[in-house]
């Protein structure tokens, strides 16, 4: 018996809920920041809030480079890459030869050698680091 009233409420509990009306409001977004629409009384304290997080000062940049090395430095790119460009098209046919010899710019060497007609290699040192490479481009045509 007991049994039976505990299930009887809760069924009329369960009841209750589901068929009760439900009450609610649209969600509306205010804007805090006044950029974007909010009070214009917040712009102070987020100013304020803004100023104290920042850690950098006028001078602190570290990214002061020297226009002759940012200068020196594309100049190089440049120049590898109309190499890397020379070198394809040799291997593809689109050249008629790529001319050997020893290049020195920057810290670079390059060694272009064609010595069996065949095969391209292209040796590129860095002499700040000493660190070497060696390509090797088999004539494709």
């Amino acid at each position: 018996m007991k049994r039976r009233i505990v299930c009887l409420l809760g069924l009329a509990a369960l009841l209750f809920t589901v068929a009760a009306p439900v009450h609610s409001t649209e969600l509306v977004y205010t804007p805090i920041n006044p950029s974007f629409g909010g009070p214009s009384s917040n712009g102070g304290f987020l100013l304020g809030a803004a100023e104290a997080q920042n850690k950098h000062t006028e001078g602190s940049s570290s990214y002061r480079r020297d226009p002759i090395d940012s200068f020196e430095e594309s100049l190089v790119r440049r120049i590898l890459s109309n190499l890397a460009g020379e070198i394809v098209g040799q291997a593809f046919g689109d050249y008629e030869s790529l001319p050997e010899g020893h290049y020195e710019f920057g810290d670079y060497l390059i060694d272009v050698n064609n010595w069996d007609g065949l095969d391209l290699t292209v040796t590129i040192t860095d002499v700040g680091t000493g660190n070497e490479t060696t390509i090797e481009v088999p004539q494709l045509y």
